[in-house]
């Protein structure tokens, strides 16, 4: 099995899909976007400003045309530079203890060279504990820092008055000199910042110079020079690069992470050989790219995918008596080093560099599951053969003390006549179909639960609606479902991984008004 997906994802990474990206205007106080470019601008029911998007890059793939958009496509990055150079467009992320508000890009003439100008980006870092934790959790306050960092502007009244910047990092480069643009990366005095995390998104900043040199040239990228001036933890280095080392792989220019490891062996050599995987920013559009221990140890924003996988049917057609497909769930092994033993209703991952939305989502549940229908799919050219899994539907954003990821969420359809679930066994130690119902209120238990014992990371808990059934339907229902599904399942006393918790919310709000 392992041969076979190894051998369906050298096949896909030889062949690249163009996909609909799309930048947002505005981030609500809990980030759900949906990216089908056919339907109006999705706003919850909470609290927060609609939420308005517009495409920037069409698919030009039929097979992709209903609604392939992602956010984690490699095409996002140069229009999204595009935003930041035009000086009207502030972005956020999180990295450690800090929320940082990424400025506009600031150009001027070169004193010395009047036909060559100079670019200035900055990274100002605000202390989450600066901002009002009383009334908010981990997800909330975290969520509300990136959105004032974001809406900060010097031309209104600003967000941040009270939570002055910790630091800053201030990336410089200018050019043309021939065919060699030169970058620094400097800390501000004072700064306080930790050392490695300075040298990590310095080398993130980097790369977003670099997709800025290249949005404005196209034609030269493979002869252009870099020549970068980065701090490590001992001092300072000068790297040489060729410019496309450092840009994501896209259809265009199908680059390999060899520079990125080079980028980064100076901090860490062991970390340069792993995986490598995209920062982002609160609007899930990649900043730059990383080794995935760095991640880890900074609680880095980045992108990754969940995914609900139902019985033979498709969970949003519609179904008699509104009873819904069973949909599987399974538990962690208890050898597990995060969330031993505890349960979870979806498949994830985490995207590696420049990998689309929806290549991590086929690639997950064939590693997880051993269901590769989604895979074959992206590999084949017969425009009629059965795609198991969805277009991409919303998004939302899990911030905790140990996670803080922009999930792009999909179906997979499993026909069971078909497709035969095989799971990992240092992985998983149980995994079955469970009627969705009983999913419904063994959720709400399990954040009760965590609600009670003061270890629920979300915001308050919305009773019925959007959100579900409410506390008094809960006992009710125990009974009920006890009846109608007589299973020697102990459901009532699952607990989920808190995390997955927080993307079923996510999942409930959108799909309860997907379906009115």
């Amino acid at each position: 099995m392992k041969e076979k997906i190894s051998a369906i994802l050298l096949a896909l990474s030889q062949t690249r899909r163009p996909t609909t990206a799309y930048v947002f205007s505005s981030l609500p106080t809990r980030l759900l976007v949906p990216p089908a470019s056919k339907c109006a601008p999705y706003s919850t029911s909470l609290p927060c400003p609609r939420s308005s998007f517009f495409p920037i890059r069409q698919c030009s793939s039929p097979r992709f045309s209903a609604v392939a958009k992602s956010m984690s496509s490699a095409s996002c990055l140069d229009e999204t530079n595009a935003l930041f150079s035009s000086g009207a467009f502030i972005s956020s992320s999180l990295a450690s203890d800090y929320v940082i508000r990424i400025n506009p890009v600031v150009c001027t003439p070169c004193e010395n060279h009047l036909q060559n100008n100079m670019y200035r980006l900055s990274w100002d870092f605000h202390a989450l504990q600066n901002w009002d934790k009383s009334a908010h959790t981990s997800q909330a306050l975290e969520l509300r820092a990136m959105n004032d960092c974001a809406q900060a502007s010097s031309h209104s009244s600003s967000p941040l008055s009270k939570t002055d910047s910790t630091s800053s990092l201030s990336c410089t480069w200018e050019g043309p000199y021939g065919s060699d643009w030169y970058i620094e990366i400097h800390a501000a005095e004072g700064n306080y910042l930790p050392k490695e995390l300075v040298c990590v998104l310095s080398r993130i900043m980097a790369q977003s110079a670099a997709s800025h040199i290249a949005s404005w040239n196209h034609q030269v990228q493979k002869s252009t020079l870099l020549h970068l001036t980065l701090p490590t933890l001992a001092g300072e280095t000068f790297q040489e690069f060729q410019l496309s080392q450092l840009l994501l792989p896209t259809a265009e220019c199908d680059t390999n992470d060899v520079g990125i490891r080079k980028l980064f062996t100076p901090i860490n050599p062991n970390y340069a050989n792993m995986e490598i995987v995209d920062m982002v920013n609160h609007h899930g559009q990649i900043l730059g790219s990383l080794p995935r221990p760095f991640v880890h140890s900074w609680n880095i924003l980045h992108r990754g995918i969940g995914m609900i996988v139902t019985k033979d049917k498709n969970i949003l057609d519609p179904t008699q008596e509104g009873k819904r497909p069973e949909i599987y769930v399974h538990q962690r092994t208890a050898t597990k080093r995060i969330f031993p033993s505890l349960y979870d209703m979806f498949v994830g991952g985490v995207s590696s560099r420049g990998e689309s939305a929806e290549l991590t989502a086929a690639r997950e549940i064939a590693e997880e599951l051993g269901l590769t229908g989604a895979l074959e799919f992206q590999r084949s050219t017969d425009s009629q053969i059965f795609n198991p899994l969805s277009d991409e539907l919303f998004q939302c954003t899990v911030c905790t003390q140990y996670n803080r990821c922009v999930v792009s969420m999909f179906t997979y359809r499993c026909l069971t006549d078909k497709e035969t679930i095989r799971w990992q066994d240092e992985e998983v130690q149980w995994g079955d179909f469970v009627p969705y119902e009983i999913v419904e209120v063994a959720a709400r238990l399990s954040i009760d639960g965590l609600v009670e014992r003061g270890l629920w990371p979300g915001g308050t808990v919305a009773d019925g609606g959007d959100a579900g059934i409410t506390r008094d339907q809960v006992e009710a229902k125990i009974g009920k479902l006890k009846h109608e599904y007589s299973s020697h399942l102990v459901w009532e006393s699952w607990d989920f991984v808190p995390d997955g918790l927080l993307v079923w919310e996510a999942w409930l709000h959108w799909f309860n008004r997907k379906i009115c």
